[in-house]
């Protein structure tokens, strides 16, 4: 299969465990996150939910974020294999910025510092980020997907990411809610398994086709490049647990927030 992904891919995916606390107790949890290069400046993107607990979950309304620690590797061998893993706190998680609609569920900071430092390797090239014109002429439902991530299934023994895959279930023109009357974020649903850890993810629609030239021929959409399509952000439940719908916020969203940073 010609996908366009590589094990670079994989390490696009960082891994974030917060502490979060109500003065009384608290609270450690593990999402994903991934940076962006654009231009010479660096942009780290999670979900809204990561930095702020109870932005979906009132049990934890009234915590507040008092640690955030990104797991990454910062070298590989002549192999392309990872070998130093490094693990680092942001200090300046107070500066993470949201979109204008509070219901799409996206975090971004700027420059983002940290104790140690930390070598930022695998970000992904503002380049690559869809548009939402991109979406609506090239994204199509029944599209091939593939996000990095740490679910529980993520690679212990090695500390790296997984990648899962998924179809888009919506149309990606649209912006998709499966309740009648709620807030309209920039939201596509895919057929997929979103589960714990794997909030933050980087989505990417995979290549389609391939490059043609010289004596081969195609018609002018039979190649798609791969792109960032958006940031996984959950999944719905059914009677019996997962229903298999999970959700993506569009990578407009991020366009939005880096260009208003």
């Amino acid at each position: 299969m010609i996908h366009g992904l590589n094990n670079t891919y994989l390490y696009a995916a960082k891994k974030i465990i917060t502490v979060c606390s109500n003065g009384t107790d608290n609270e450690s949890f593990r999402g994903t996150g991934f940076f962006i290069q654009k231009d010479s400046g660096f942009f780290f993107v999670t979900n809204r939910h990561m930095v702020e607990p109870g932005y979906n979950d009132p049990k934890y309304k009234g915590y507040t974020l008092i640690e955030f620690n990104i797991e990454s590797y910062e070298s590989f061998d002549s192999n392309n294999r990872p070998t130093t893993l490094k693990s680092a706190s942001l200090v300046n998680f107070s500066e993470f910025k949201f979109d204008q609609n509070e219901h799409n569920d996206v975090a971004c900071i700027k420059d983002p510092r940290f104790v140690g430092g930390m070598t930022i390797n695998a970000p992904i090239p503002y380049s690559m980020l869809a548009t939402d014109d991109w979406i609506s002429e090239k994204l199509s439902v029944c599209d091939s997907i593939a996000y990095p991530g740490f679910p529980d299934w993520y690679d212990r023994h090695n500390n790296t990411p997984i990648f899962r895959m998924g179809t888009i279930a919506s149309d990606p023109r649209l912006n998709y809610s499966c309740f009648p009357g709620a807030p309209i974020s920039s939201r596509i649903a895919y057929e997929g398994f979103s589960t714990g850890g794997a909030s933050g993810s980087p989505v990417f629609a995979v290549q389609r086709g391939f490059r043609t030239g010289g004596s081969i021929s195609a018609s002018a959409d039979f190649y798609r490049e791969v792109k960032l399509i958006g940031i996984n952000a959950g999944h719905f439940k059914d009677q019996i647990g997962h229903s298999g719908i999970s959700y993506l916020y569009k990578s407009s969203v991020i366009h939005n927030i880096i260009n208003a940073t």
